[in-house]
């Protein structure tokens, strides 16, 4: 029983861990502006809001998307602000991007794939809402 117990500690250390990875992975890209490193963390169908513009994407149309905004928006900063578990047991993550025209918060739900955790849903609103 013992040996069990540890185990599952030892799992959930890594899960976190992995969790802990992409966070920061993702932090970075956002904090960069760089939509190639952010797309490596996409499902292959990504929920992606911009403002009032909300689709379903590919991972690629998704990275497009992604760059157009980057490229009107030049980041200044990133920082995650909350993070938890929402109901349907994915992990989410809300933070404040700050760019060149503007601040906005940033929301994206990441869940468990066989590849780890990946970005299913990714919203960027403009700050004050």
């Amino acid at each position: 029983m013992r040996i069990i117990s540890i185990l599952f500690f030892v799992a959930c250390a890594l899960f976190t861990n992995a969790q802990d990875k992409v966070t920061t992975e993702v932090s970075k890209a956002l904090r960069a502006g760089d939509a190639n490193a952010l797309a490596k963390y996409f499902t292959p169908n990504v929920d992606l809001a911009i403002g009032d513009n909300e689709e379903m994407y590919s991972s690629a149309k998704a990275k497009d998307a992604m760059s157009k905004f980057f490229s009107s928006h030049k980041p200044t900063g990133f920082e995650v602000k909350h993070e938890g578990t929402s109901k349907l047991d994915d992990q989410y993550r809300i933070g404040d991007l700050k760019t060149n025209n503007g601040n906005f918060r940033v929301t994206f739900f990441m869940k468990k794939t066989p590849q780890g955790m990946r970005i299913k849903q990714l919203r960027i609103e403009e700050d004050g809402y």
